[in-house]
């Protein structure tokens, strides 16, 4: 059963422009901010990374960078509301008129995956797309990987653009 998920976007964004993504380095103090393990950390990023590339964008340097993917697993509250801070994003905000809904409402439960694509130059959060994870304490590592892969799938395959 393919999984799925919410996403909103910001309308005024130009996302056809969009060629090149960045994700922030692990050592940065945005990967300092949140509490995940250095395998859930590369197997997130390795998903972004390769639905990236189906959706024909290149990887490039920070400063390069149409945009930035970043994400977050939901646990508390606390640690939400310092990353939704590091993306500038405002929920009071997705009721203006310049936010685009899909389906549905964010639903952000306790085990979420979050997705969001920042804007490099406004350091904003222009896109965010939410998926329960399900994982479970008995899942081994390929289990883990494979909830993972295909959150992320569902997750970017809604990218406003596709190209």
């Amino acid at each position: 059963m393919v999984p799925t998920s919410d996403a909103i976007y910001h309308s005024r964004f130009n996302f056809e422009q969009v060629s090149k993504y960045s994700i922030y380095q692990q050592n940065t103090e945005f990967a300092e901010s949140q509490n995940l393990s250095r395998a859930i950390r590369n197997s997130i990023e390795i998903a972004i990374e390769k639905n990236m590339e189906q959706l024909n964008f290149e990887y490039a340097d920070i400063e390069d960078a149409d945009i930035i993917a970043t994400y977050h697993i939901f646990t508390n509250g606390r640690d939400f509301s310092i990353y939704n801070k590091s993306v500038l994003f405002c929920e009071y905000c997705l009721k203006a008129n310049a936010w685009y809904k899909t389906d549905g409402d964010l639903n952000i439960r306790q085990g979420a995956l979050i997705i969001d694509l920042v804007d490099p130059k406004k350091k904003r959060s222009i896109w965010r797309s939410t998926q329960a994870l399900k994982i479970k304490t008995k899942d081994n590592s390929r289990e883990v990987n494979e909830k993972i892969q295909l959150a992320v799938h569902s997750m970017l395959k809604q990218y406003p653009k596709i190209k």
